[in-house]
């Protein structure tokens, strides 16, 4: 009940404490007795913080990209082919198989609009090759240039490149039978 009373007498007399202030040495007394404090901005140091958190988080994101990167364009190290003889063999050889395939695939090419059923298979044929190569390269770089493994690789070239010939013998043969029909030119 008491405190019905002085709530009260404080809002009937709210206009007489509303104009009065306090004076200005008051203050200021008040203000020397409070003891100092030192303002220190944090925030600098939070952007120097997370400047450097950055700088370092892309820094190891590039370079694990570049690592992964070289090592899924790259299955020979340059130091390794040139302390191989073998691997620098398997290089050059996979060049040249590479560039034979590549001319029998345009030379086959030309037989797609003639043969459609013929190109479609040899595609899934030679992806199921292409994987069974890379295994064989990744055996290739755990085993330090194992010589089974490197025969292997330059067998598969081969036999794609020998399956290419005689699939090309065979189209050229039923080709000049009737030669009334000319080849498309489609790429492979």
């Amino acid at each position: 009940m008491n405190k019905d009373k002085l709530e009260l007498f404080v809002k009937e007399n709210a206009d007489a404490f509303s104009n009065l202030e306090p004076p200005s040495m008051a203050w200021n007394k008040v203000e020397k007795e409070l003891p100092a404090v030192k303002h220190y901005r944090i925030v600098p140091y939070v952007w120097k913080a997370a400047a450097a958190i950055l700088i370092f988080a892309s820094a190891w994101l590039l370079n694990d990209y570049l690592d992964s990167h070289k090592s899924s364009t790259k299955f020979f190290r340059p130091s390794i082919v040139a302390s191989s003889p073998e691997l620098s063999e398997l290089s050059d050889a996979e060049a040249y198989y590479t560039s034979q395939i590549g001319n029998k695939q345009t030379e086959l090419a030309t037989y797609t609009k003639l043969h459609p059923e013929i190109i479609e298979d040899l595609k899934k044929e030679f992806i199921e090759m292409d994987k069974n190569n890379a295994e064989l390269k990744k055996d290739l770089a755990q085993s330090n240039a194992d010589e089974k493994v490197i025969e292997a690789i330059m067998l598969s070239y081969r036999v794609k490149l020998e399956i290419l010939d005689q699939i090309l013998t065979e189209l050229r043969k039923s080709t000049t039978g009737s030669s009334s029909q000319k080849p498309a030119q489609t790429n492979l």
